[in-house]
């Protein structure tokens, strides 16, 4: 079957629908610690010849495996493409016009990050007519996430292990005395991220400026943030039009 999928980036406006139900059961095997036929049935209103069907193929092709308890989980070939979606800074055109929006709409510089490599990068930037830029904070960085606003909403939104796993192992040095320091505050802001759903970088990672960050999100899980930065004297009028711009855009982007 055949449906119109309505996307404006796609020379095709059409999608197979057996396809996309592959996909969306791969990604749901992937979030899970493994299902069943029958709650994959369930969940996607499938018959279970249909499921069965599709389960199958996607084990042939070493996509999905099934344990002795009839649990499909990821398969090997899985790792082929999280390998590669790692290794690579494609920046998604939607993403792209969306931070060249802001930049041009704020005039403030605009910044998309994600998780690489164990790492917060910096995919891309735009800049706004009287943007000021963060200086060394240019594409490819992915130094000091503790006091980078992008830094600190992706791990507060990273599962609990990769998010200890990377606090152990921070230096926490002190780029400015707004810097946090000790893994205690740290955690504490962490945790009022997570309540917030944004963050805030006051002056933390340079003196002058203030940035505040939103997520992106796919099924639930924060694929990606968009940053905004601005000189603290400006941000003290402009902060709640940044963080409504933010909000409206970011919401635009993330899927359900």
């Amino acid at each position: 079957m055949v449906t119109n999928m309505g996307d404006p980036d796609l020379k095709s406006q059409t999608r197979i629908q057996s396809v996309s139900r592959a996909v969306q059961i791969l990604l749901a095997v992937a979030e899970s610690e493994g299902l069943q036929a029958k709650q994959v049935s369930e969940r996607f209103g499938l018959s279970l010849p249909t499921t069965y069907h599709l389960l199958t193929t996607l084990a042939a092709e070493g996509m999905v495996t099934k344990d002795d308890r009839r649990y499909f989980r990821l398969g090997p070939r899985a790792a082929i493409i999280s390998d590669a979606y790692a290794r690579a800074d494609v920046v998604p055109s939607n993403y792209s016009r969306a931070i060249n929006s802001l930049a041009q709409s704020t005039g403030e510089t605009t910044y998309l990050s994600v998780w690489r490599g164990g790492a917060v990068k910096v995919l891309a930037t735009a800049e706004g007519a009287h943007a000021v830029r963060v200086v060394g904070l240019d594409t490819g960085y992915s130094d000091n996430v503790h006091a980078r606003a992008s830094g600190k909403l992706l791990l507060a939104f990273a599962p609990v292990d990769v998010r200890e796993a990377a606090i152990e192992r921070m230096r926490f040095t002190p780029l400015t005395p707004n810097t946090i320091t000790k893994k205690k505050e740290f955690r504490q802001e962490l945790e009022a991220i997570r309540e917030r759903g944004y963050s805030f970088d006051q002056q933390e990672f340079q003196l002058g400026v203030d940035c505040v960050c939103f997520p992106i999100f796919q099924s639930e899980h924060v694929v990606a943030c968009i940053t905004i930065s601005s000189p603290s004297t400006r941000f003290v009028d402009t902060k709640q039009d940044l963080i409504a711009r933010l909000a409206e855009t970011t919401a635009t982007l993330s899927v359900n």
